[in-house]
């Protein structure tokens, strides 16, 4: 079998992200490629959400803990316009 016969079904996605809203001018990184895959992971196969909006939550969800002092902040500090994507 030739593994290029099926490069005709691969689909790929991009999200452009988000800025990472530092609160406090207090950021790090940790915990933002966990929050991104649990979310992206978890709107593909629990939510069964299409693949360009499990992108859309995950980039959110990253791009907030991400500009979060530690690895678990509290979702209700979140900007709106992120929590509007990441908790709808």
């Amino acid at each position: 079998s030739n593994d290029d016969d099926n490069d005709d079904n691969v689909e790929f996605y991009e999200n452009a992200g988000y800025p990472s809203p530092a609160i406090n001018n207090d950021s790090d990184t940790v915990g933002a490629g966990d929050a991104f895959l649990a979310a992206l992971v978890a709107s593909l196969f629990i939510e069964s959400e299409s693949p360009p909006r499990a992108l859309e939550r995950a980039c959110a969800l990253g791009g907030y803990v991400a500009g979060c002092r530690g690895a678990t902040p509290e979702h209700e500090d979140a900007p709106e316009d992120l929590k509007n994507v990441f908790c709808s």
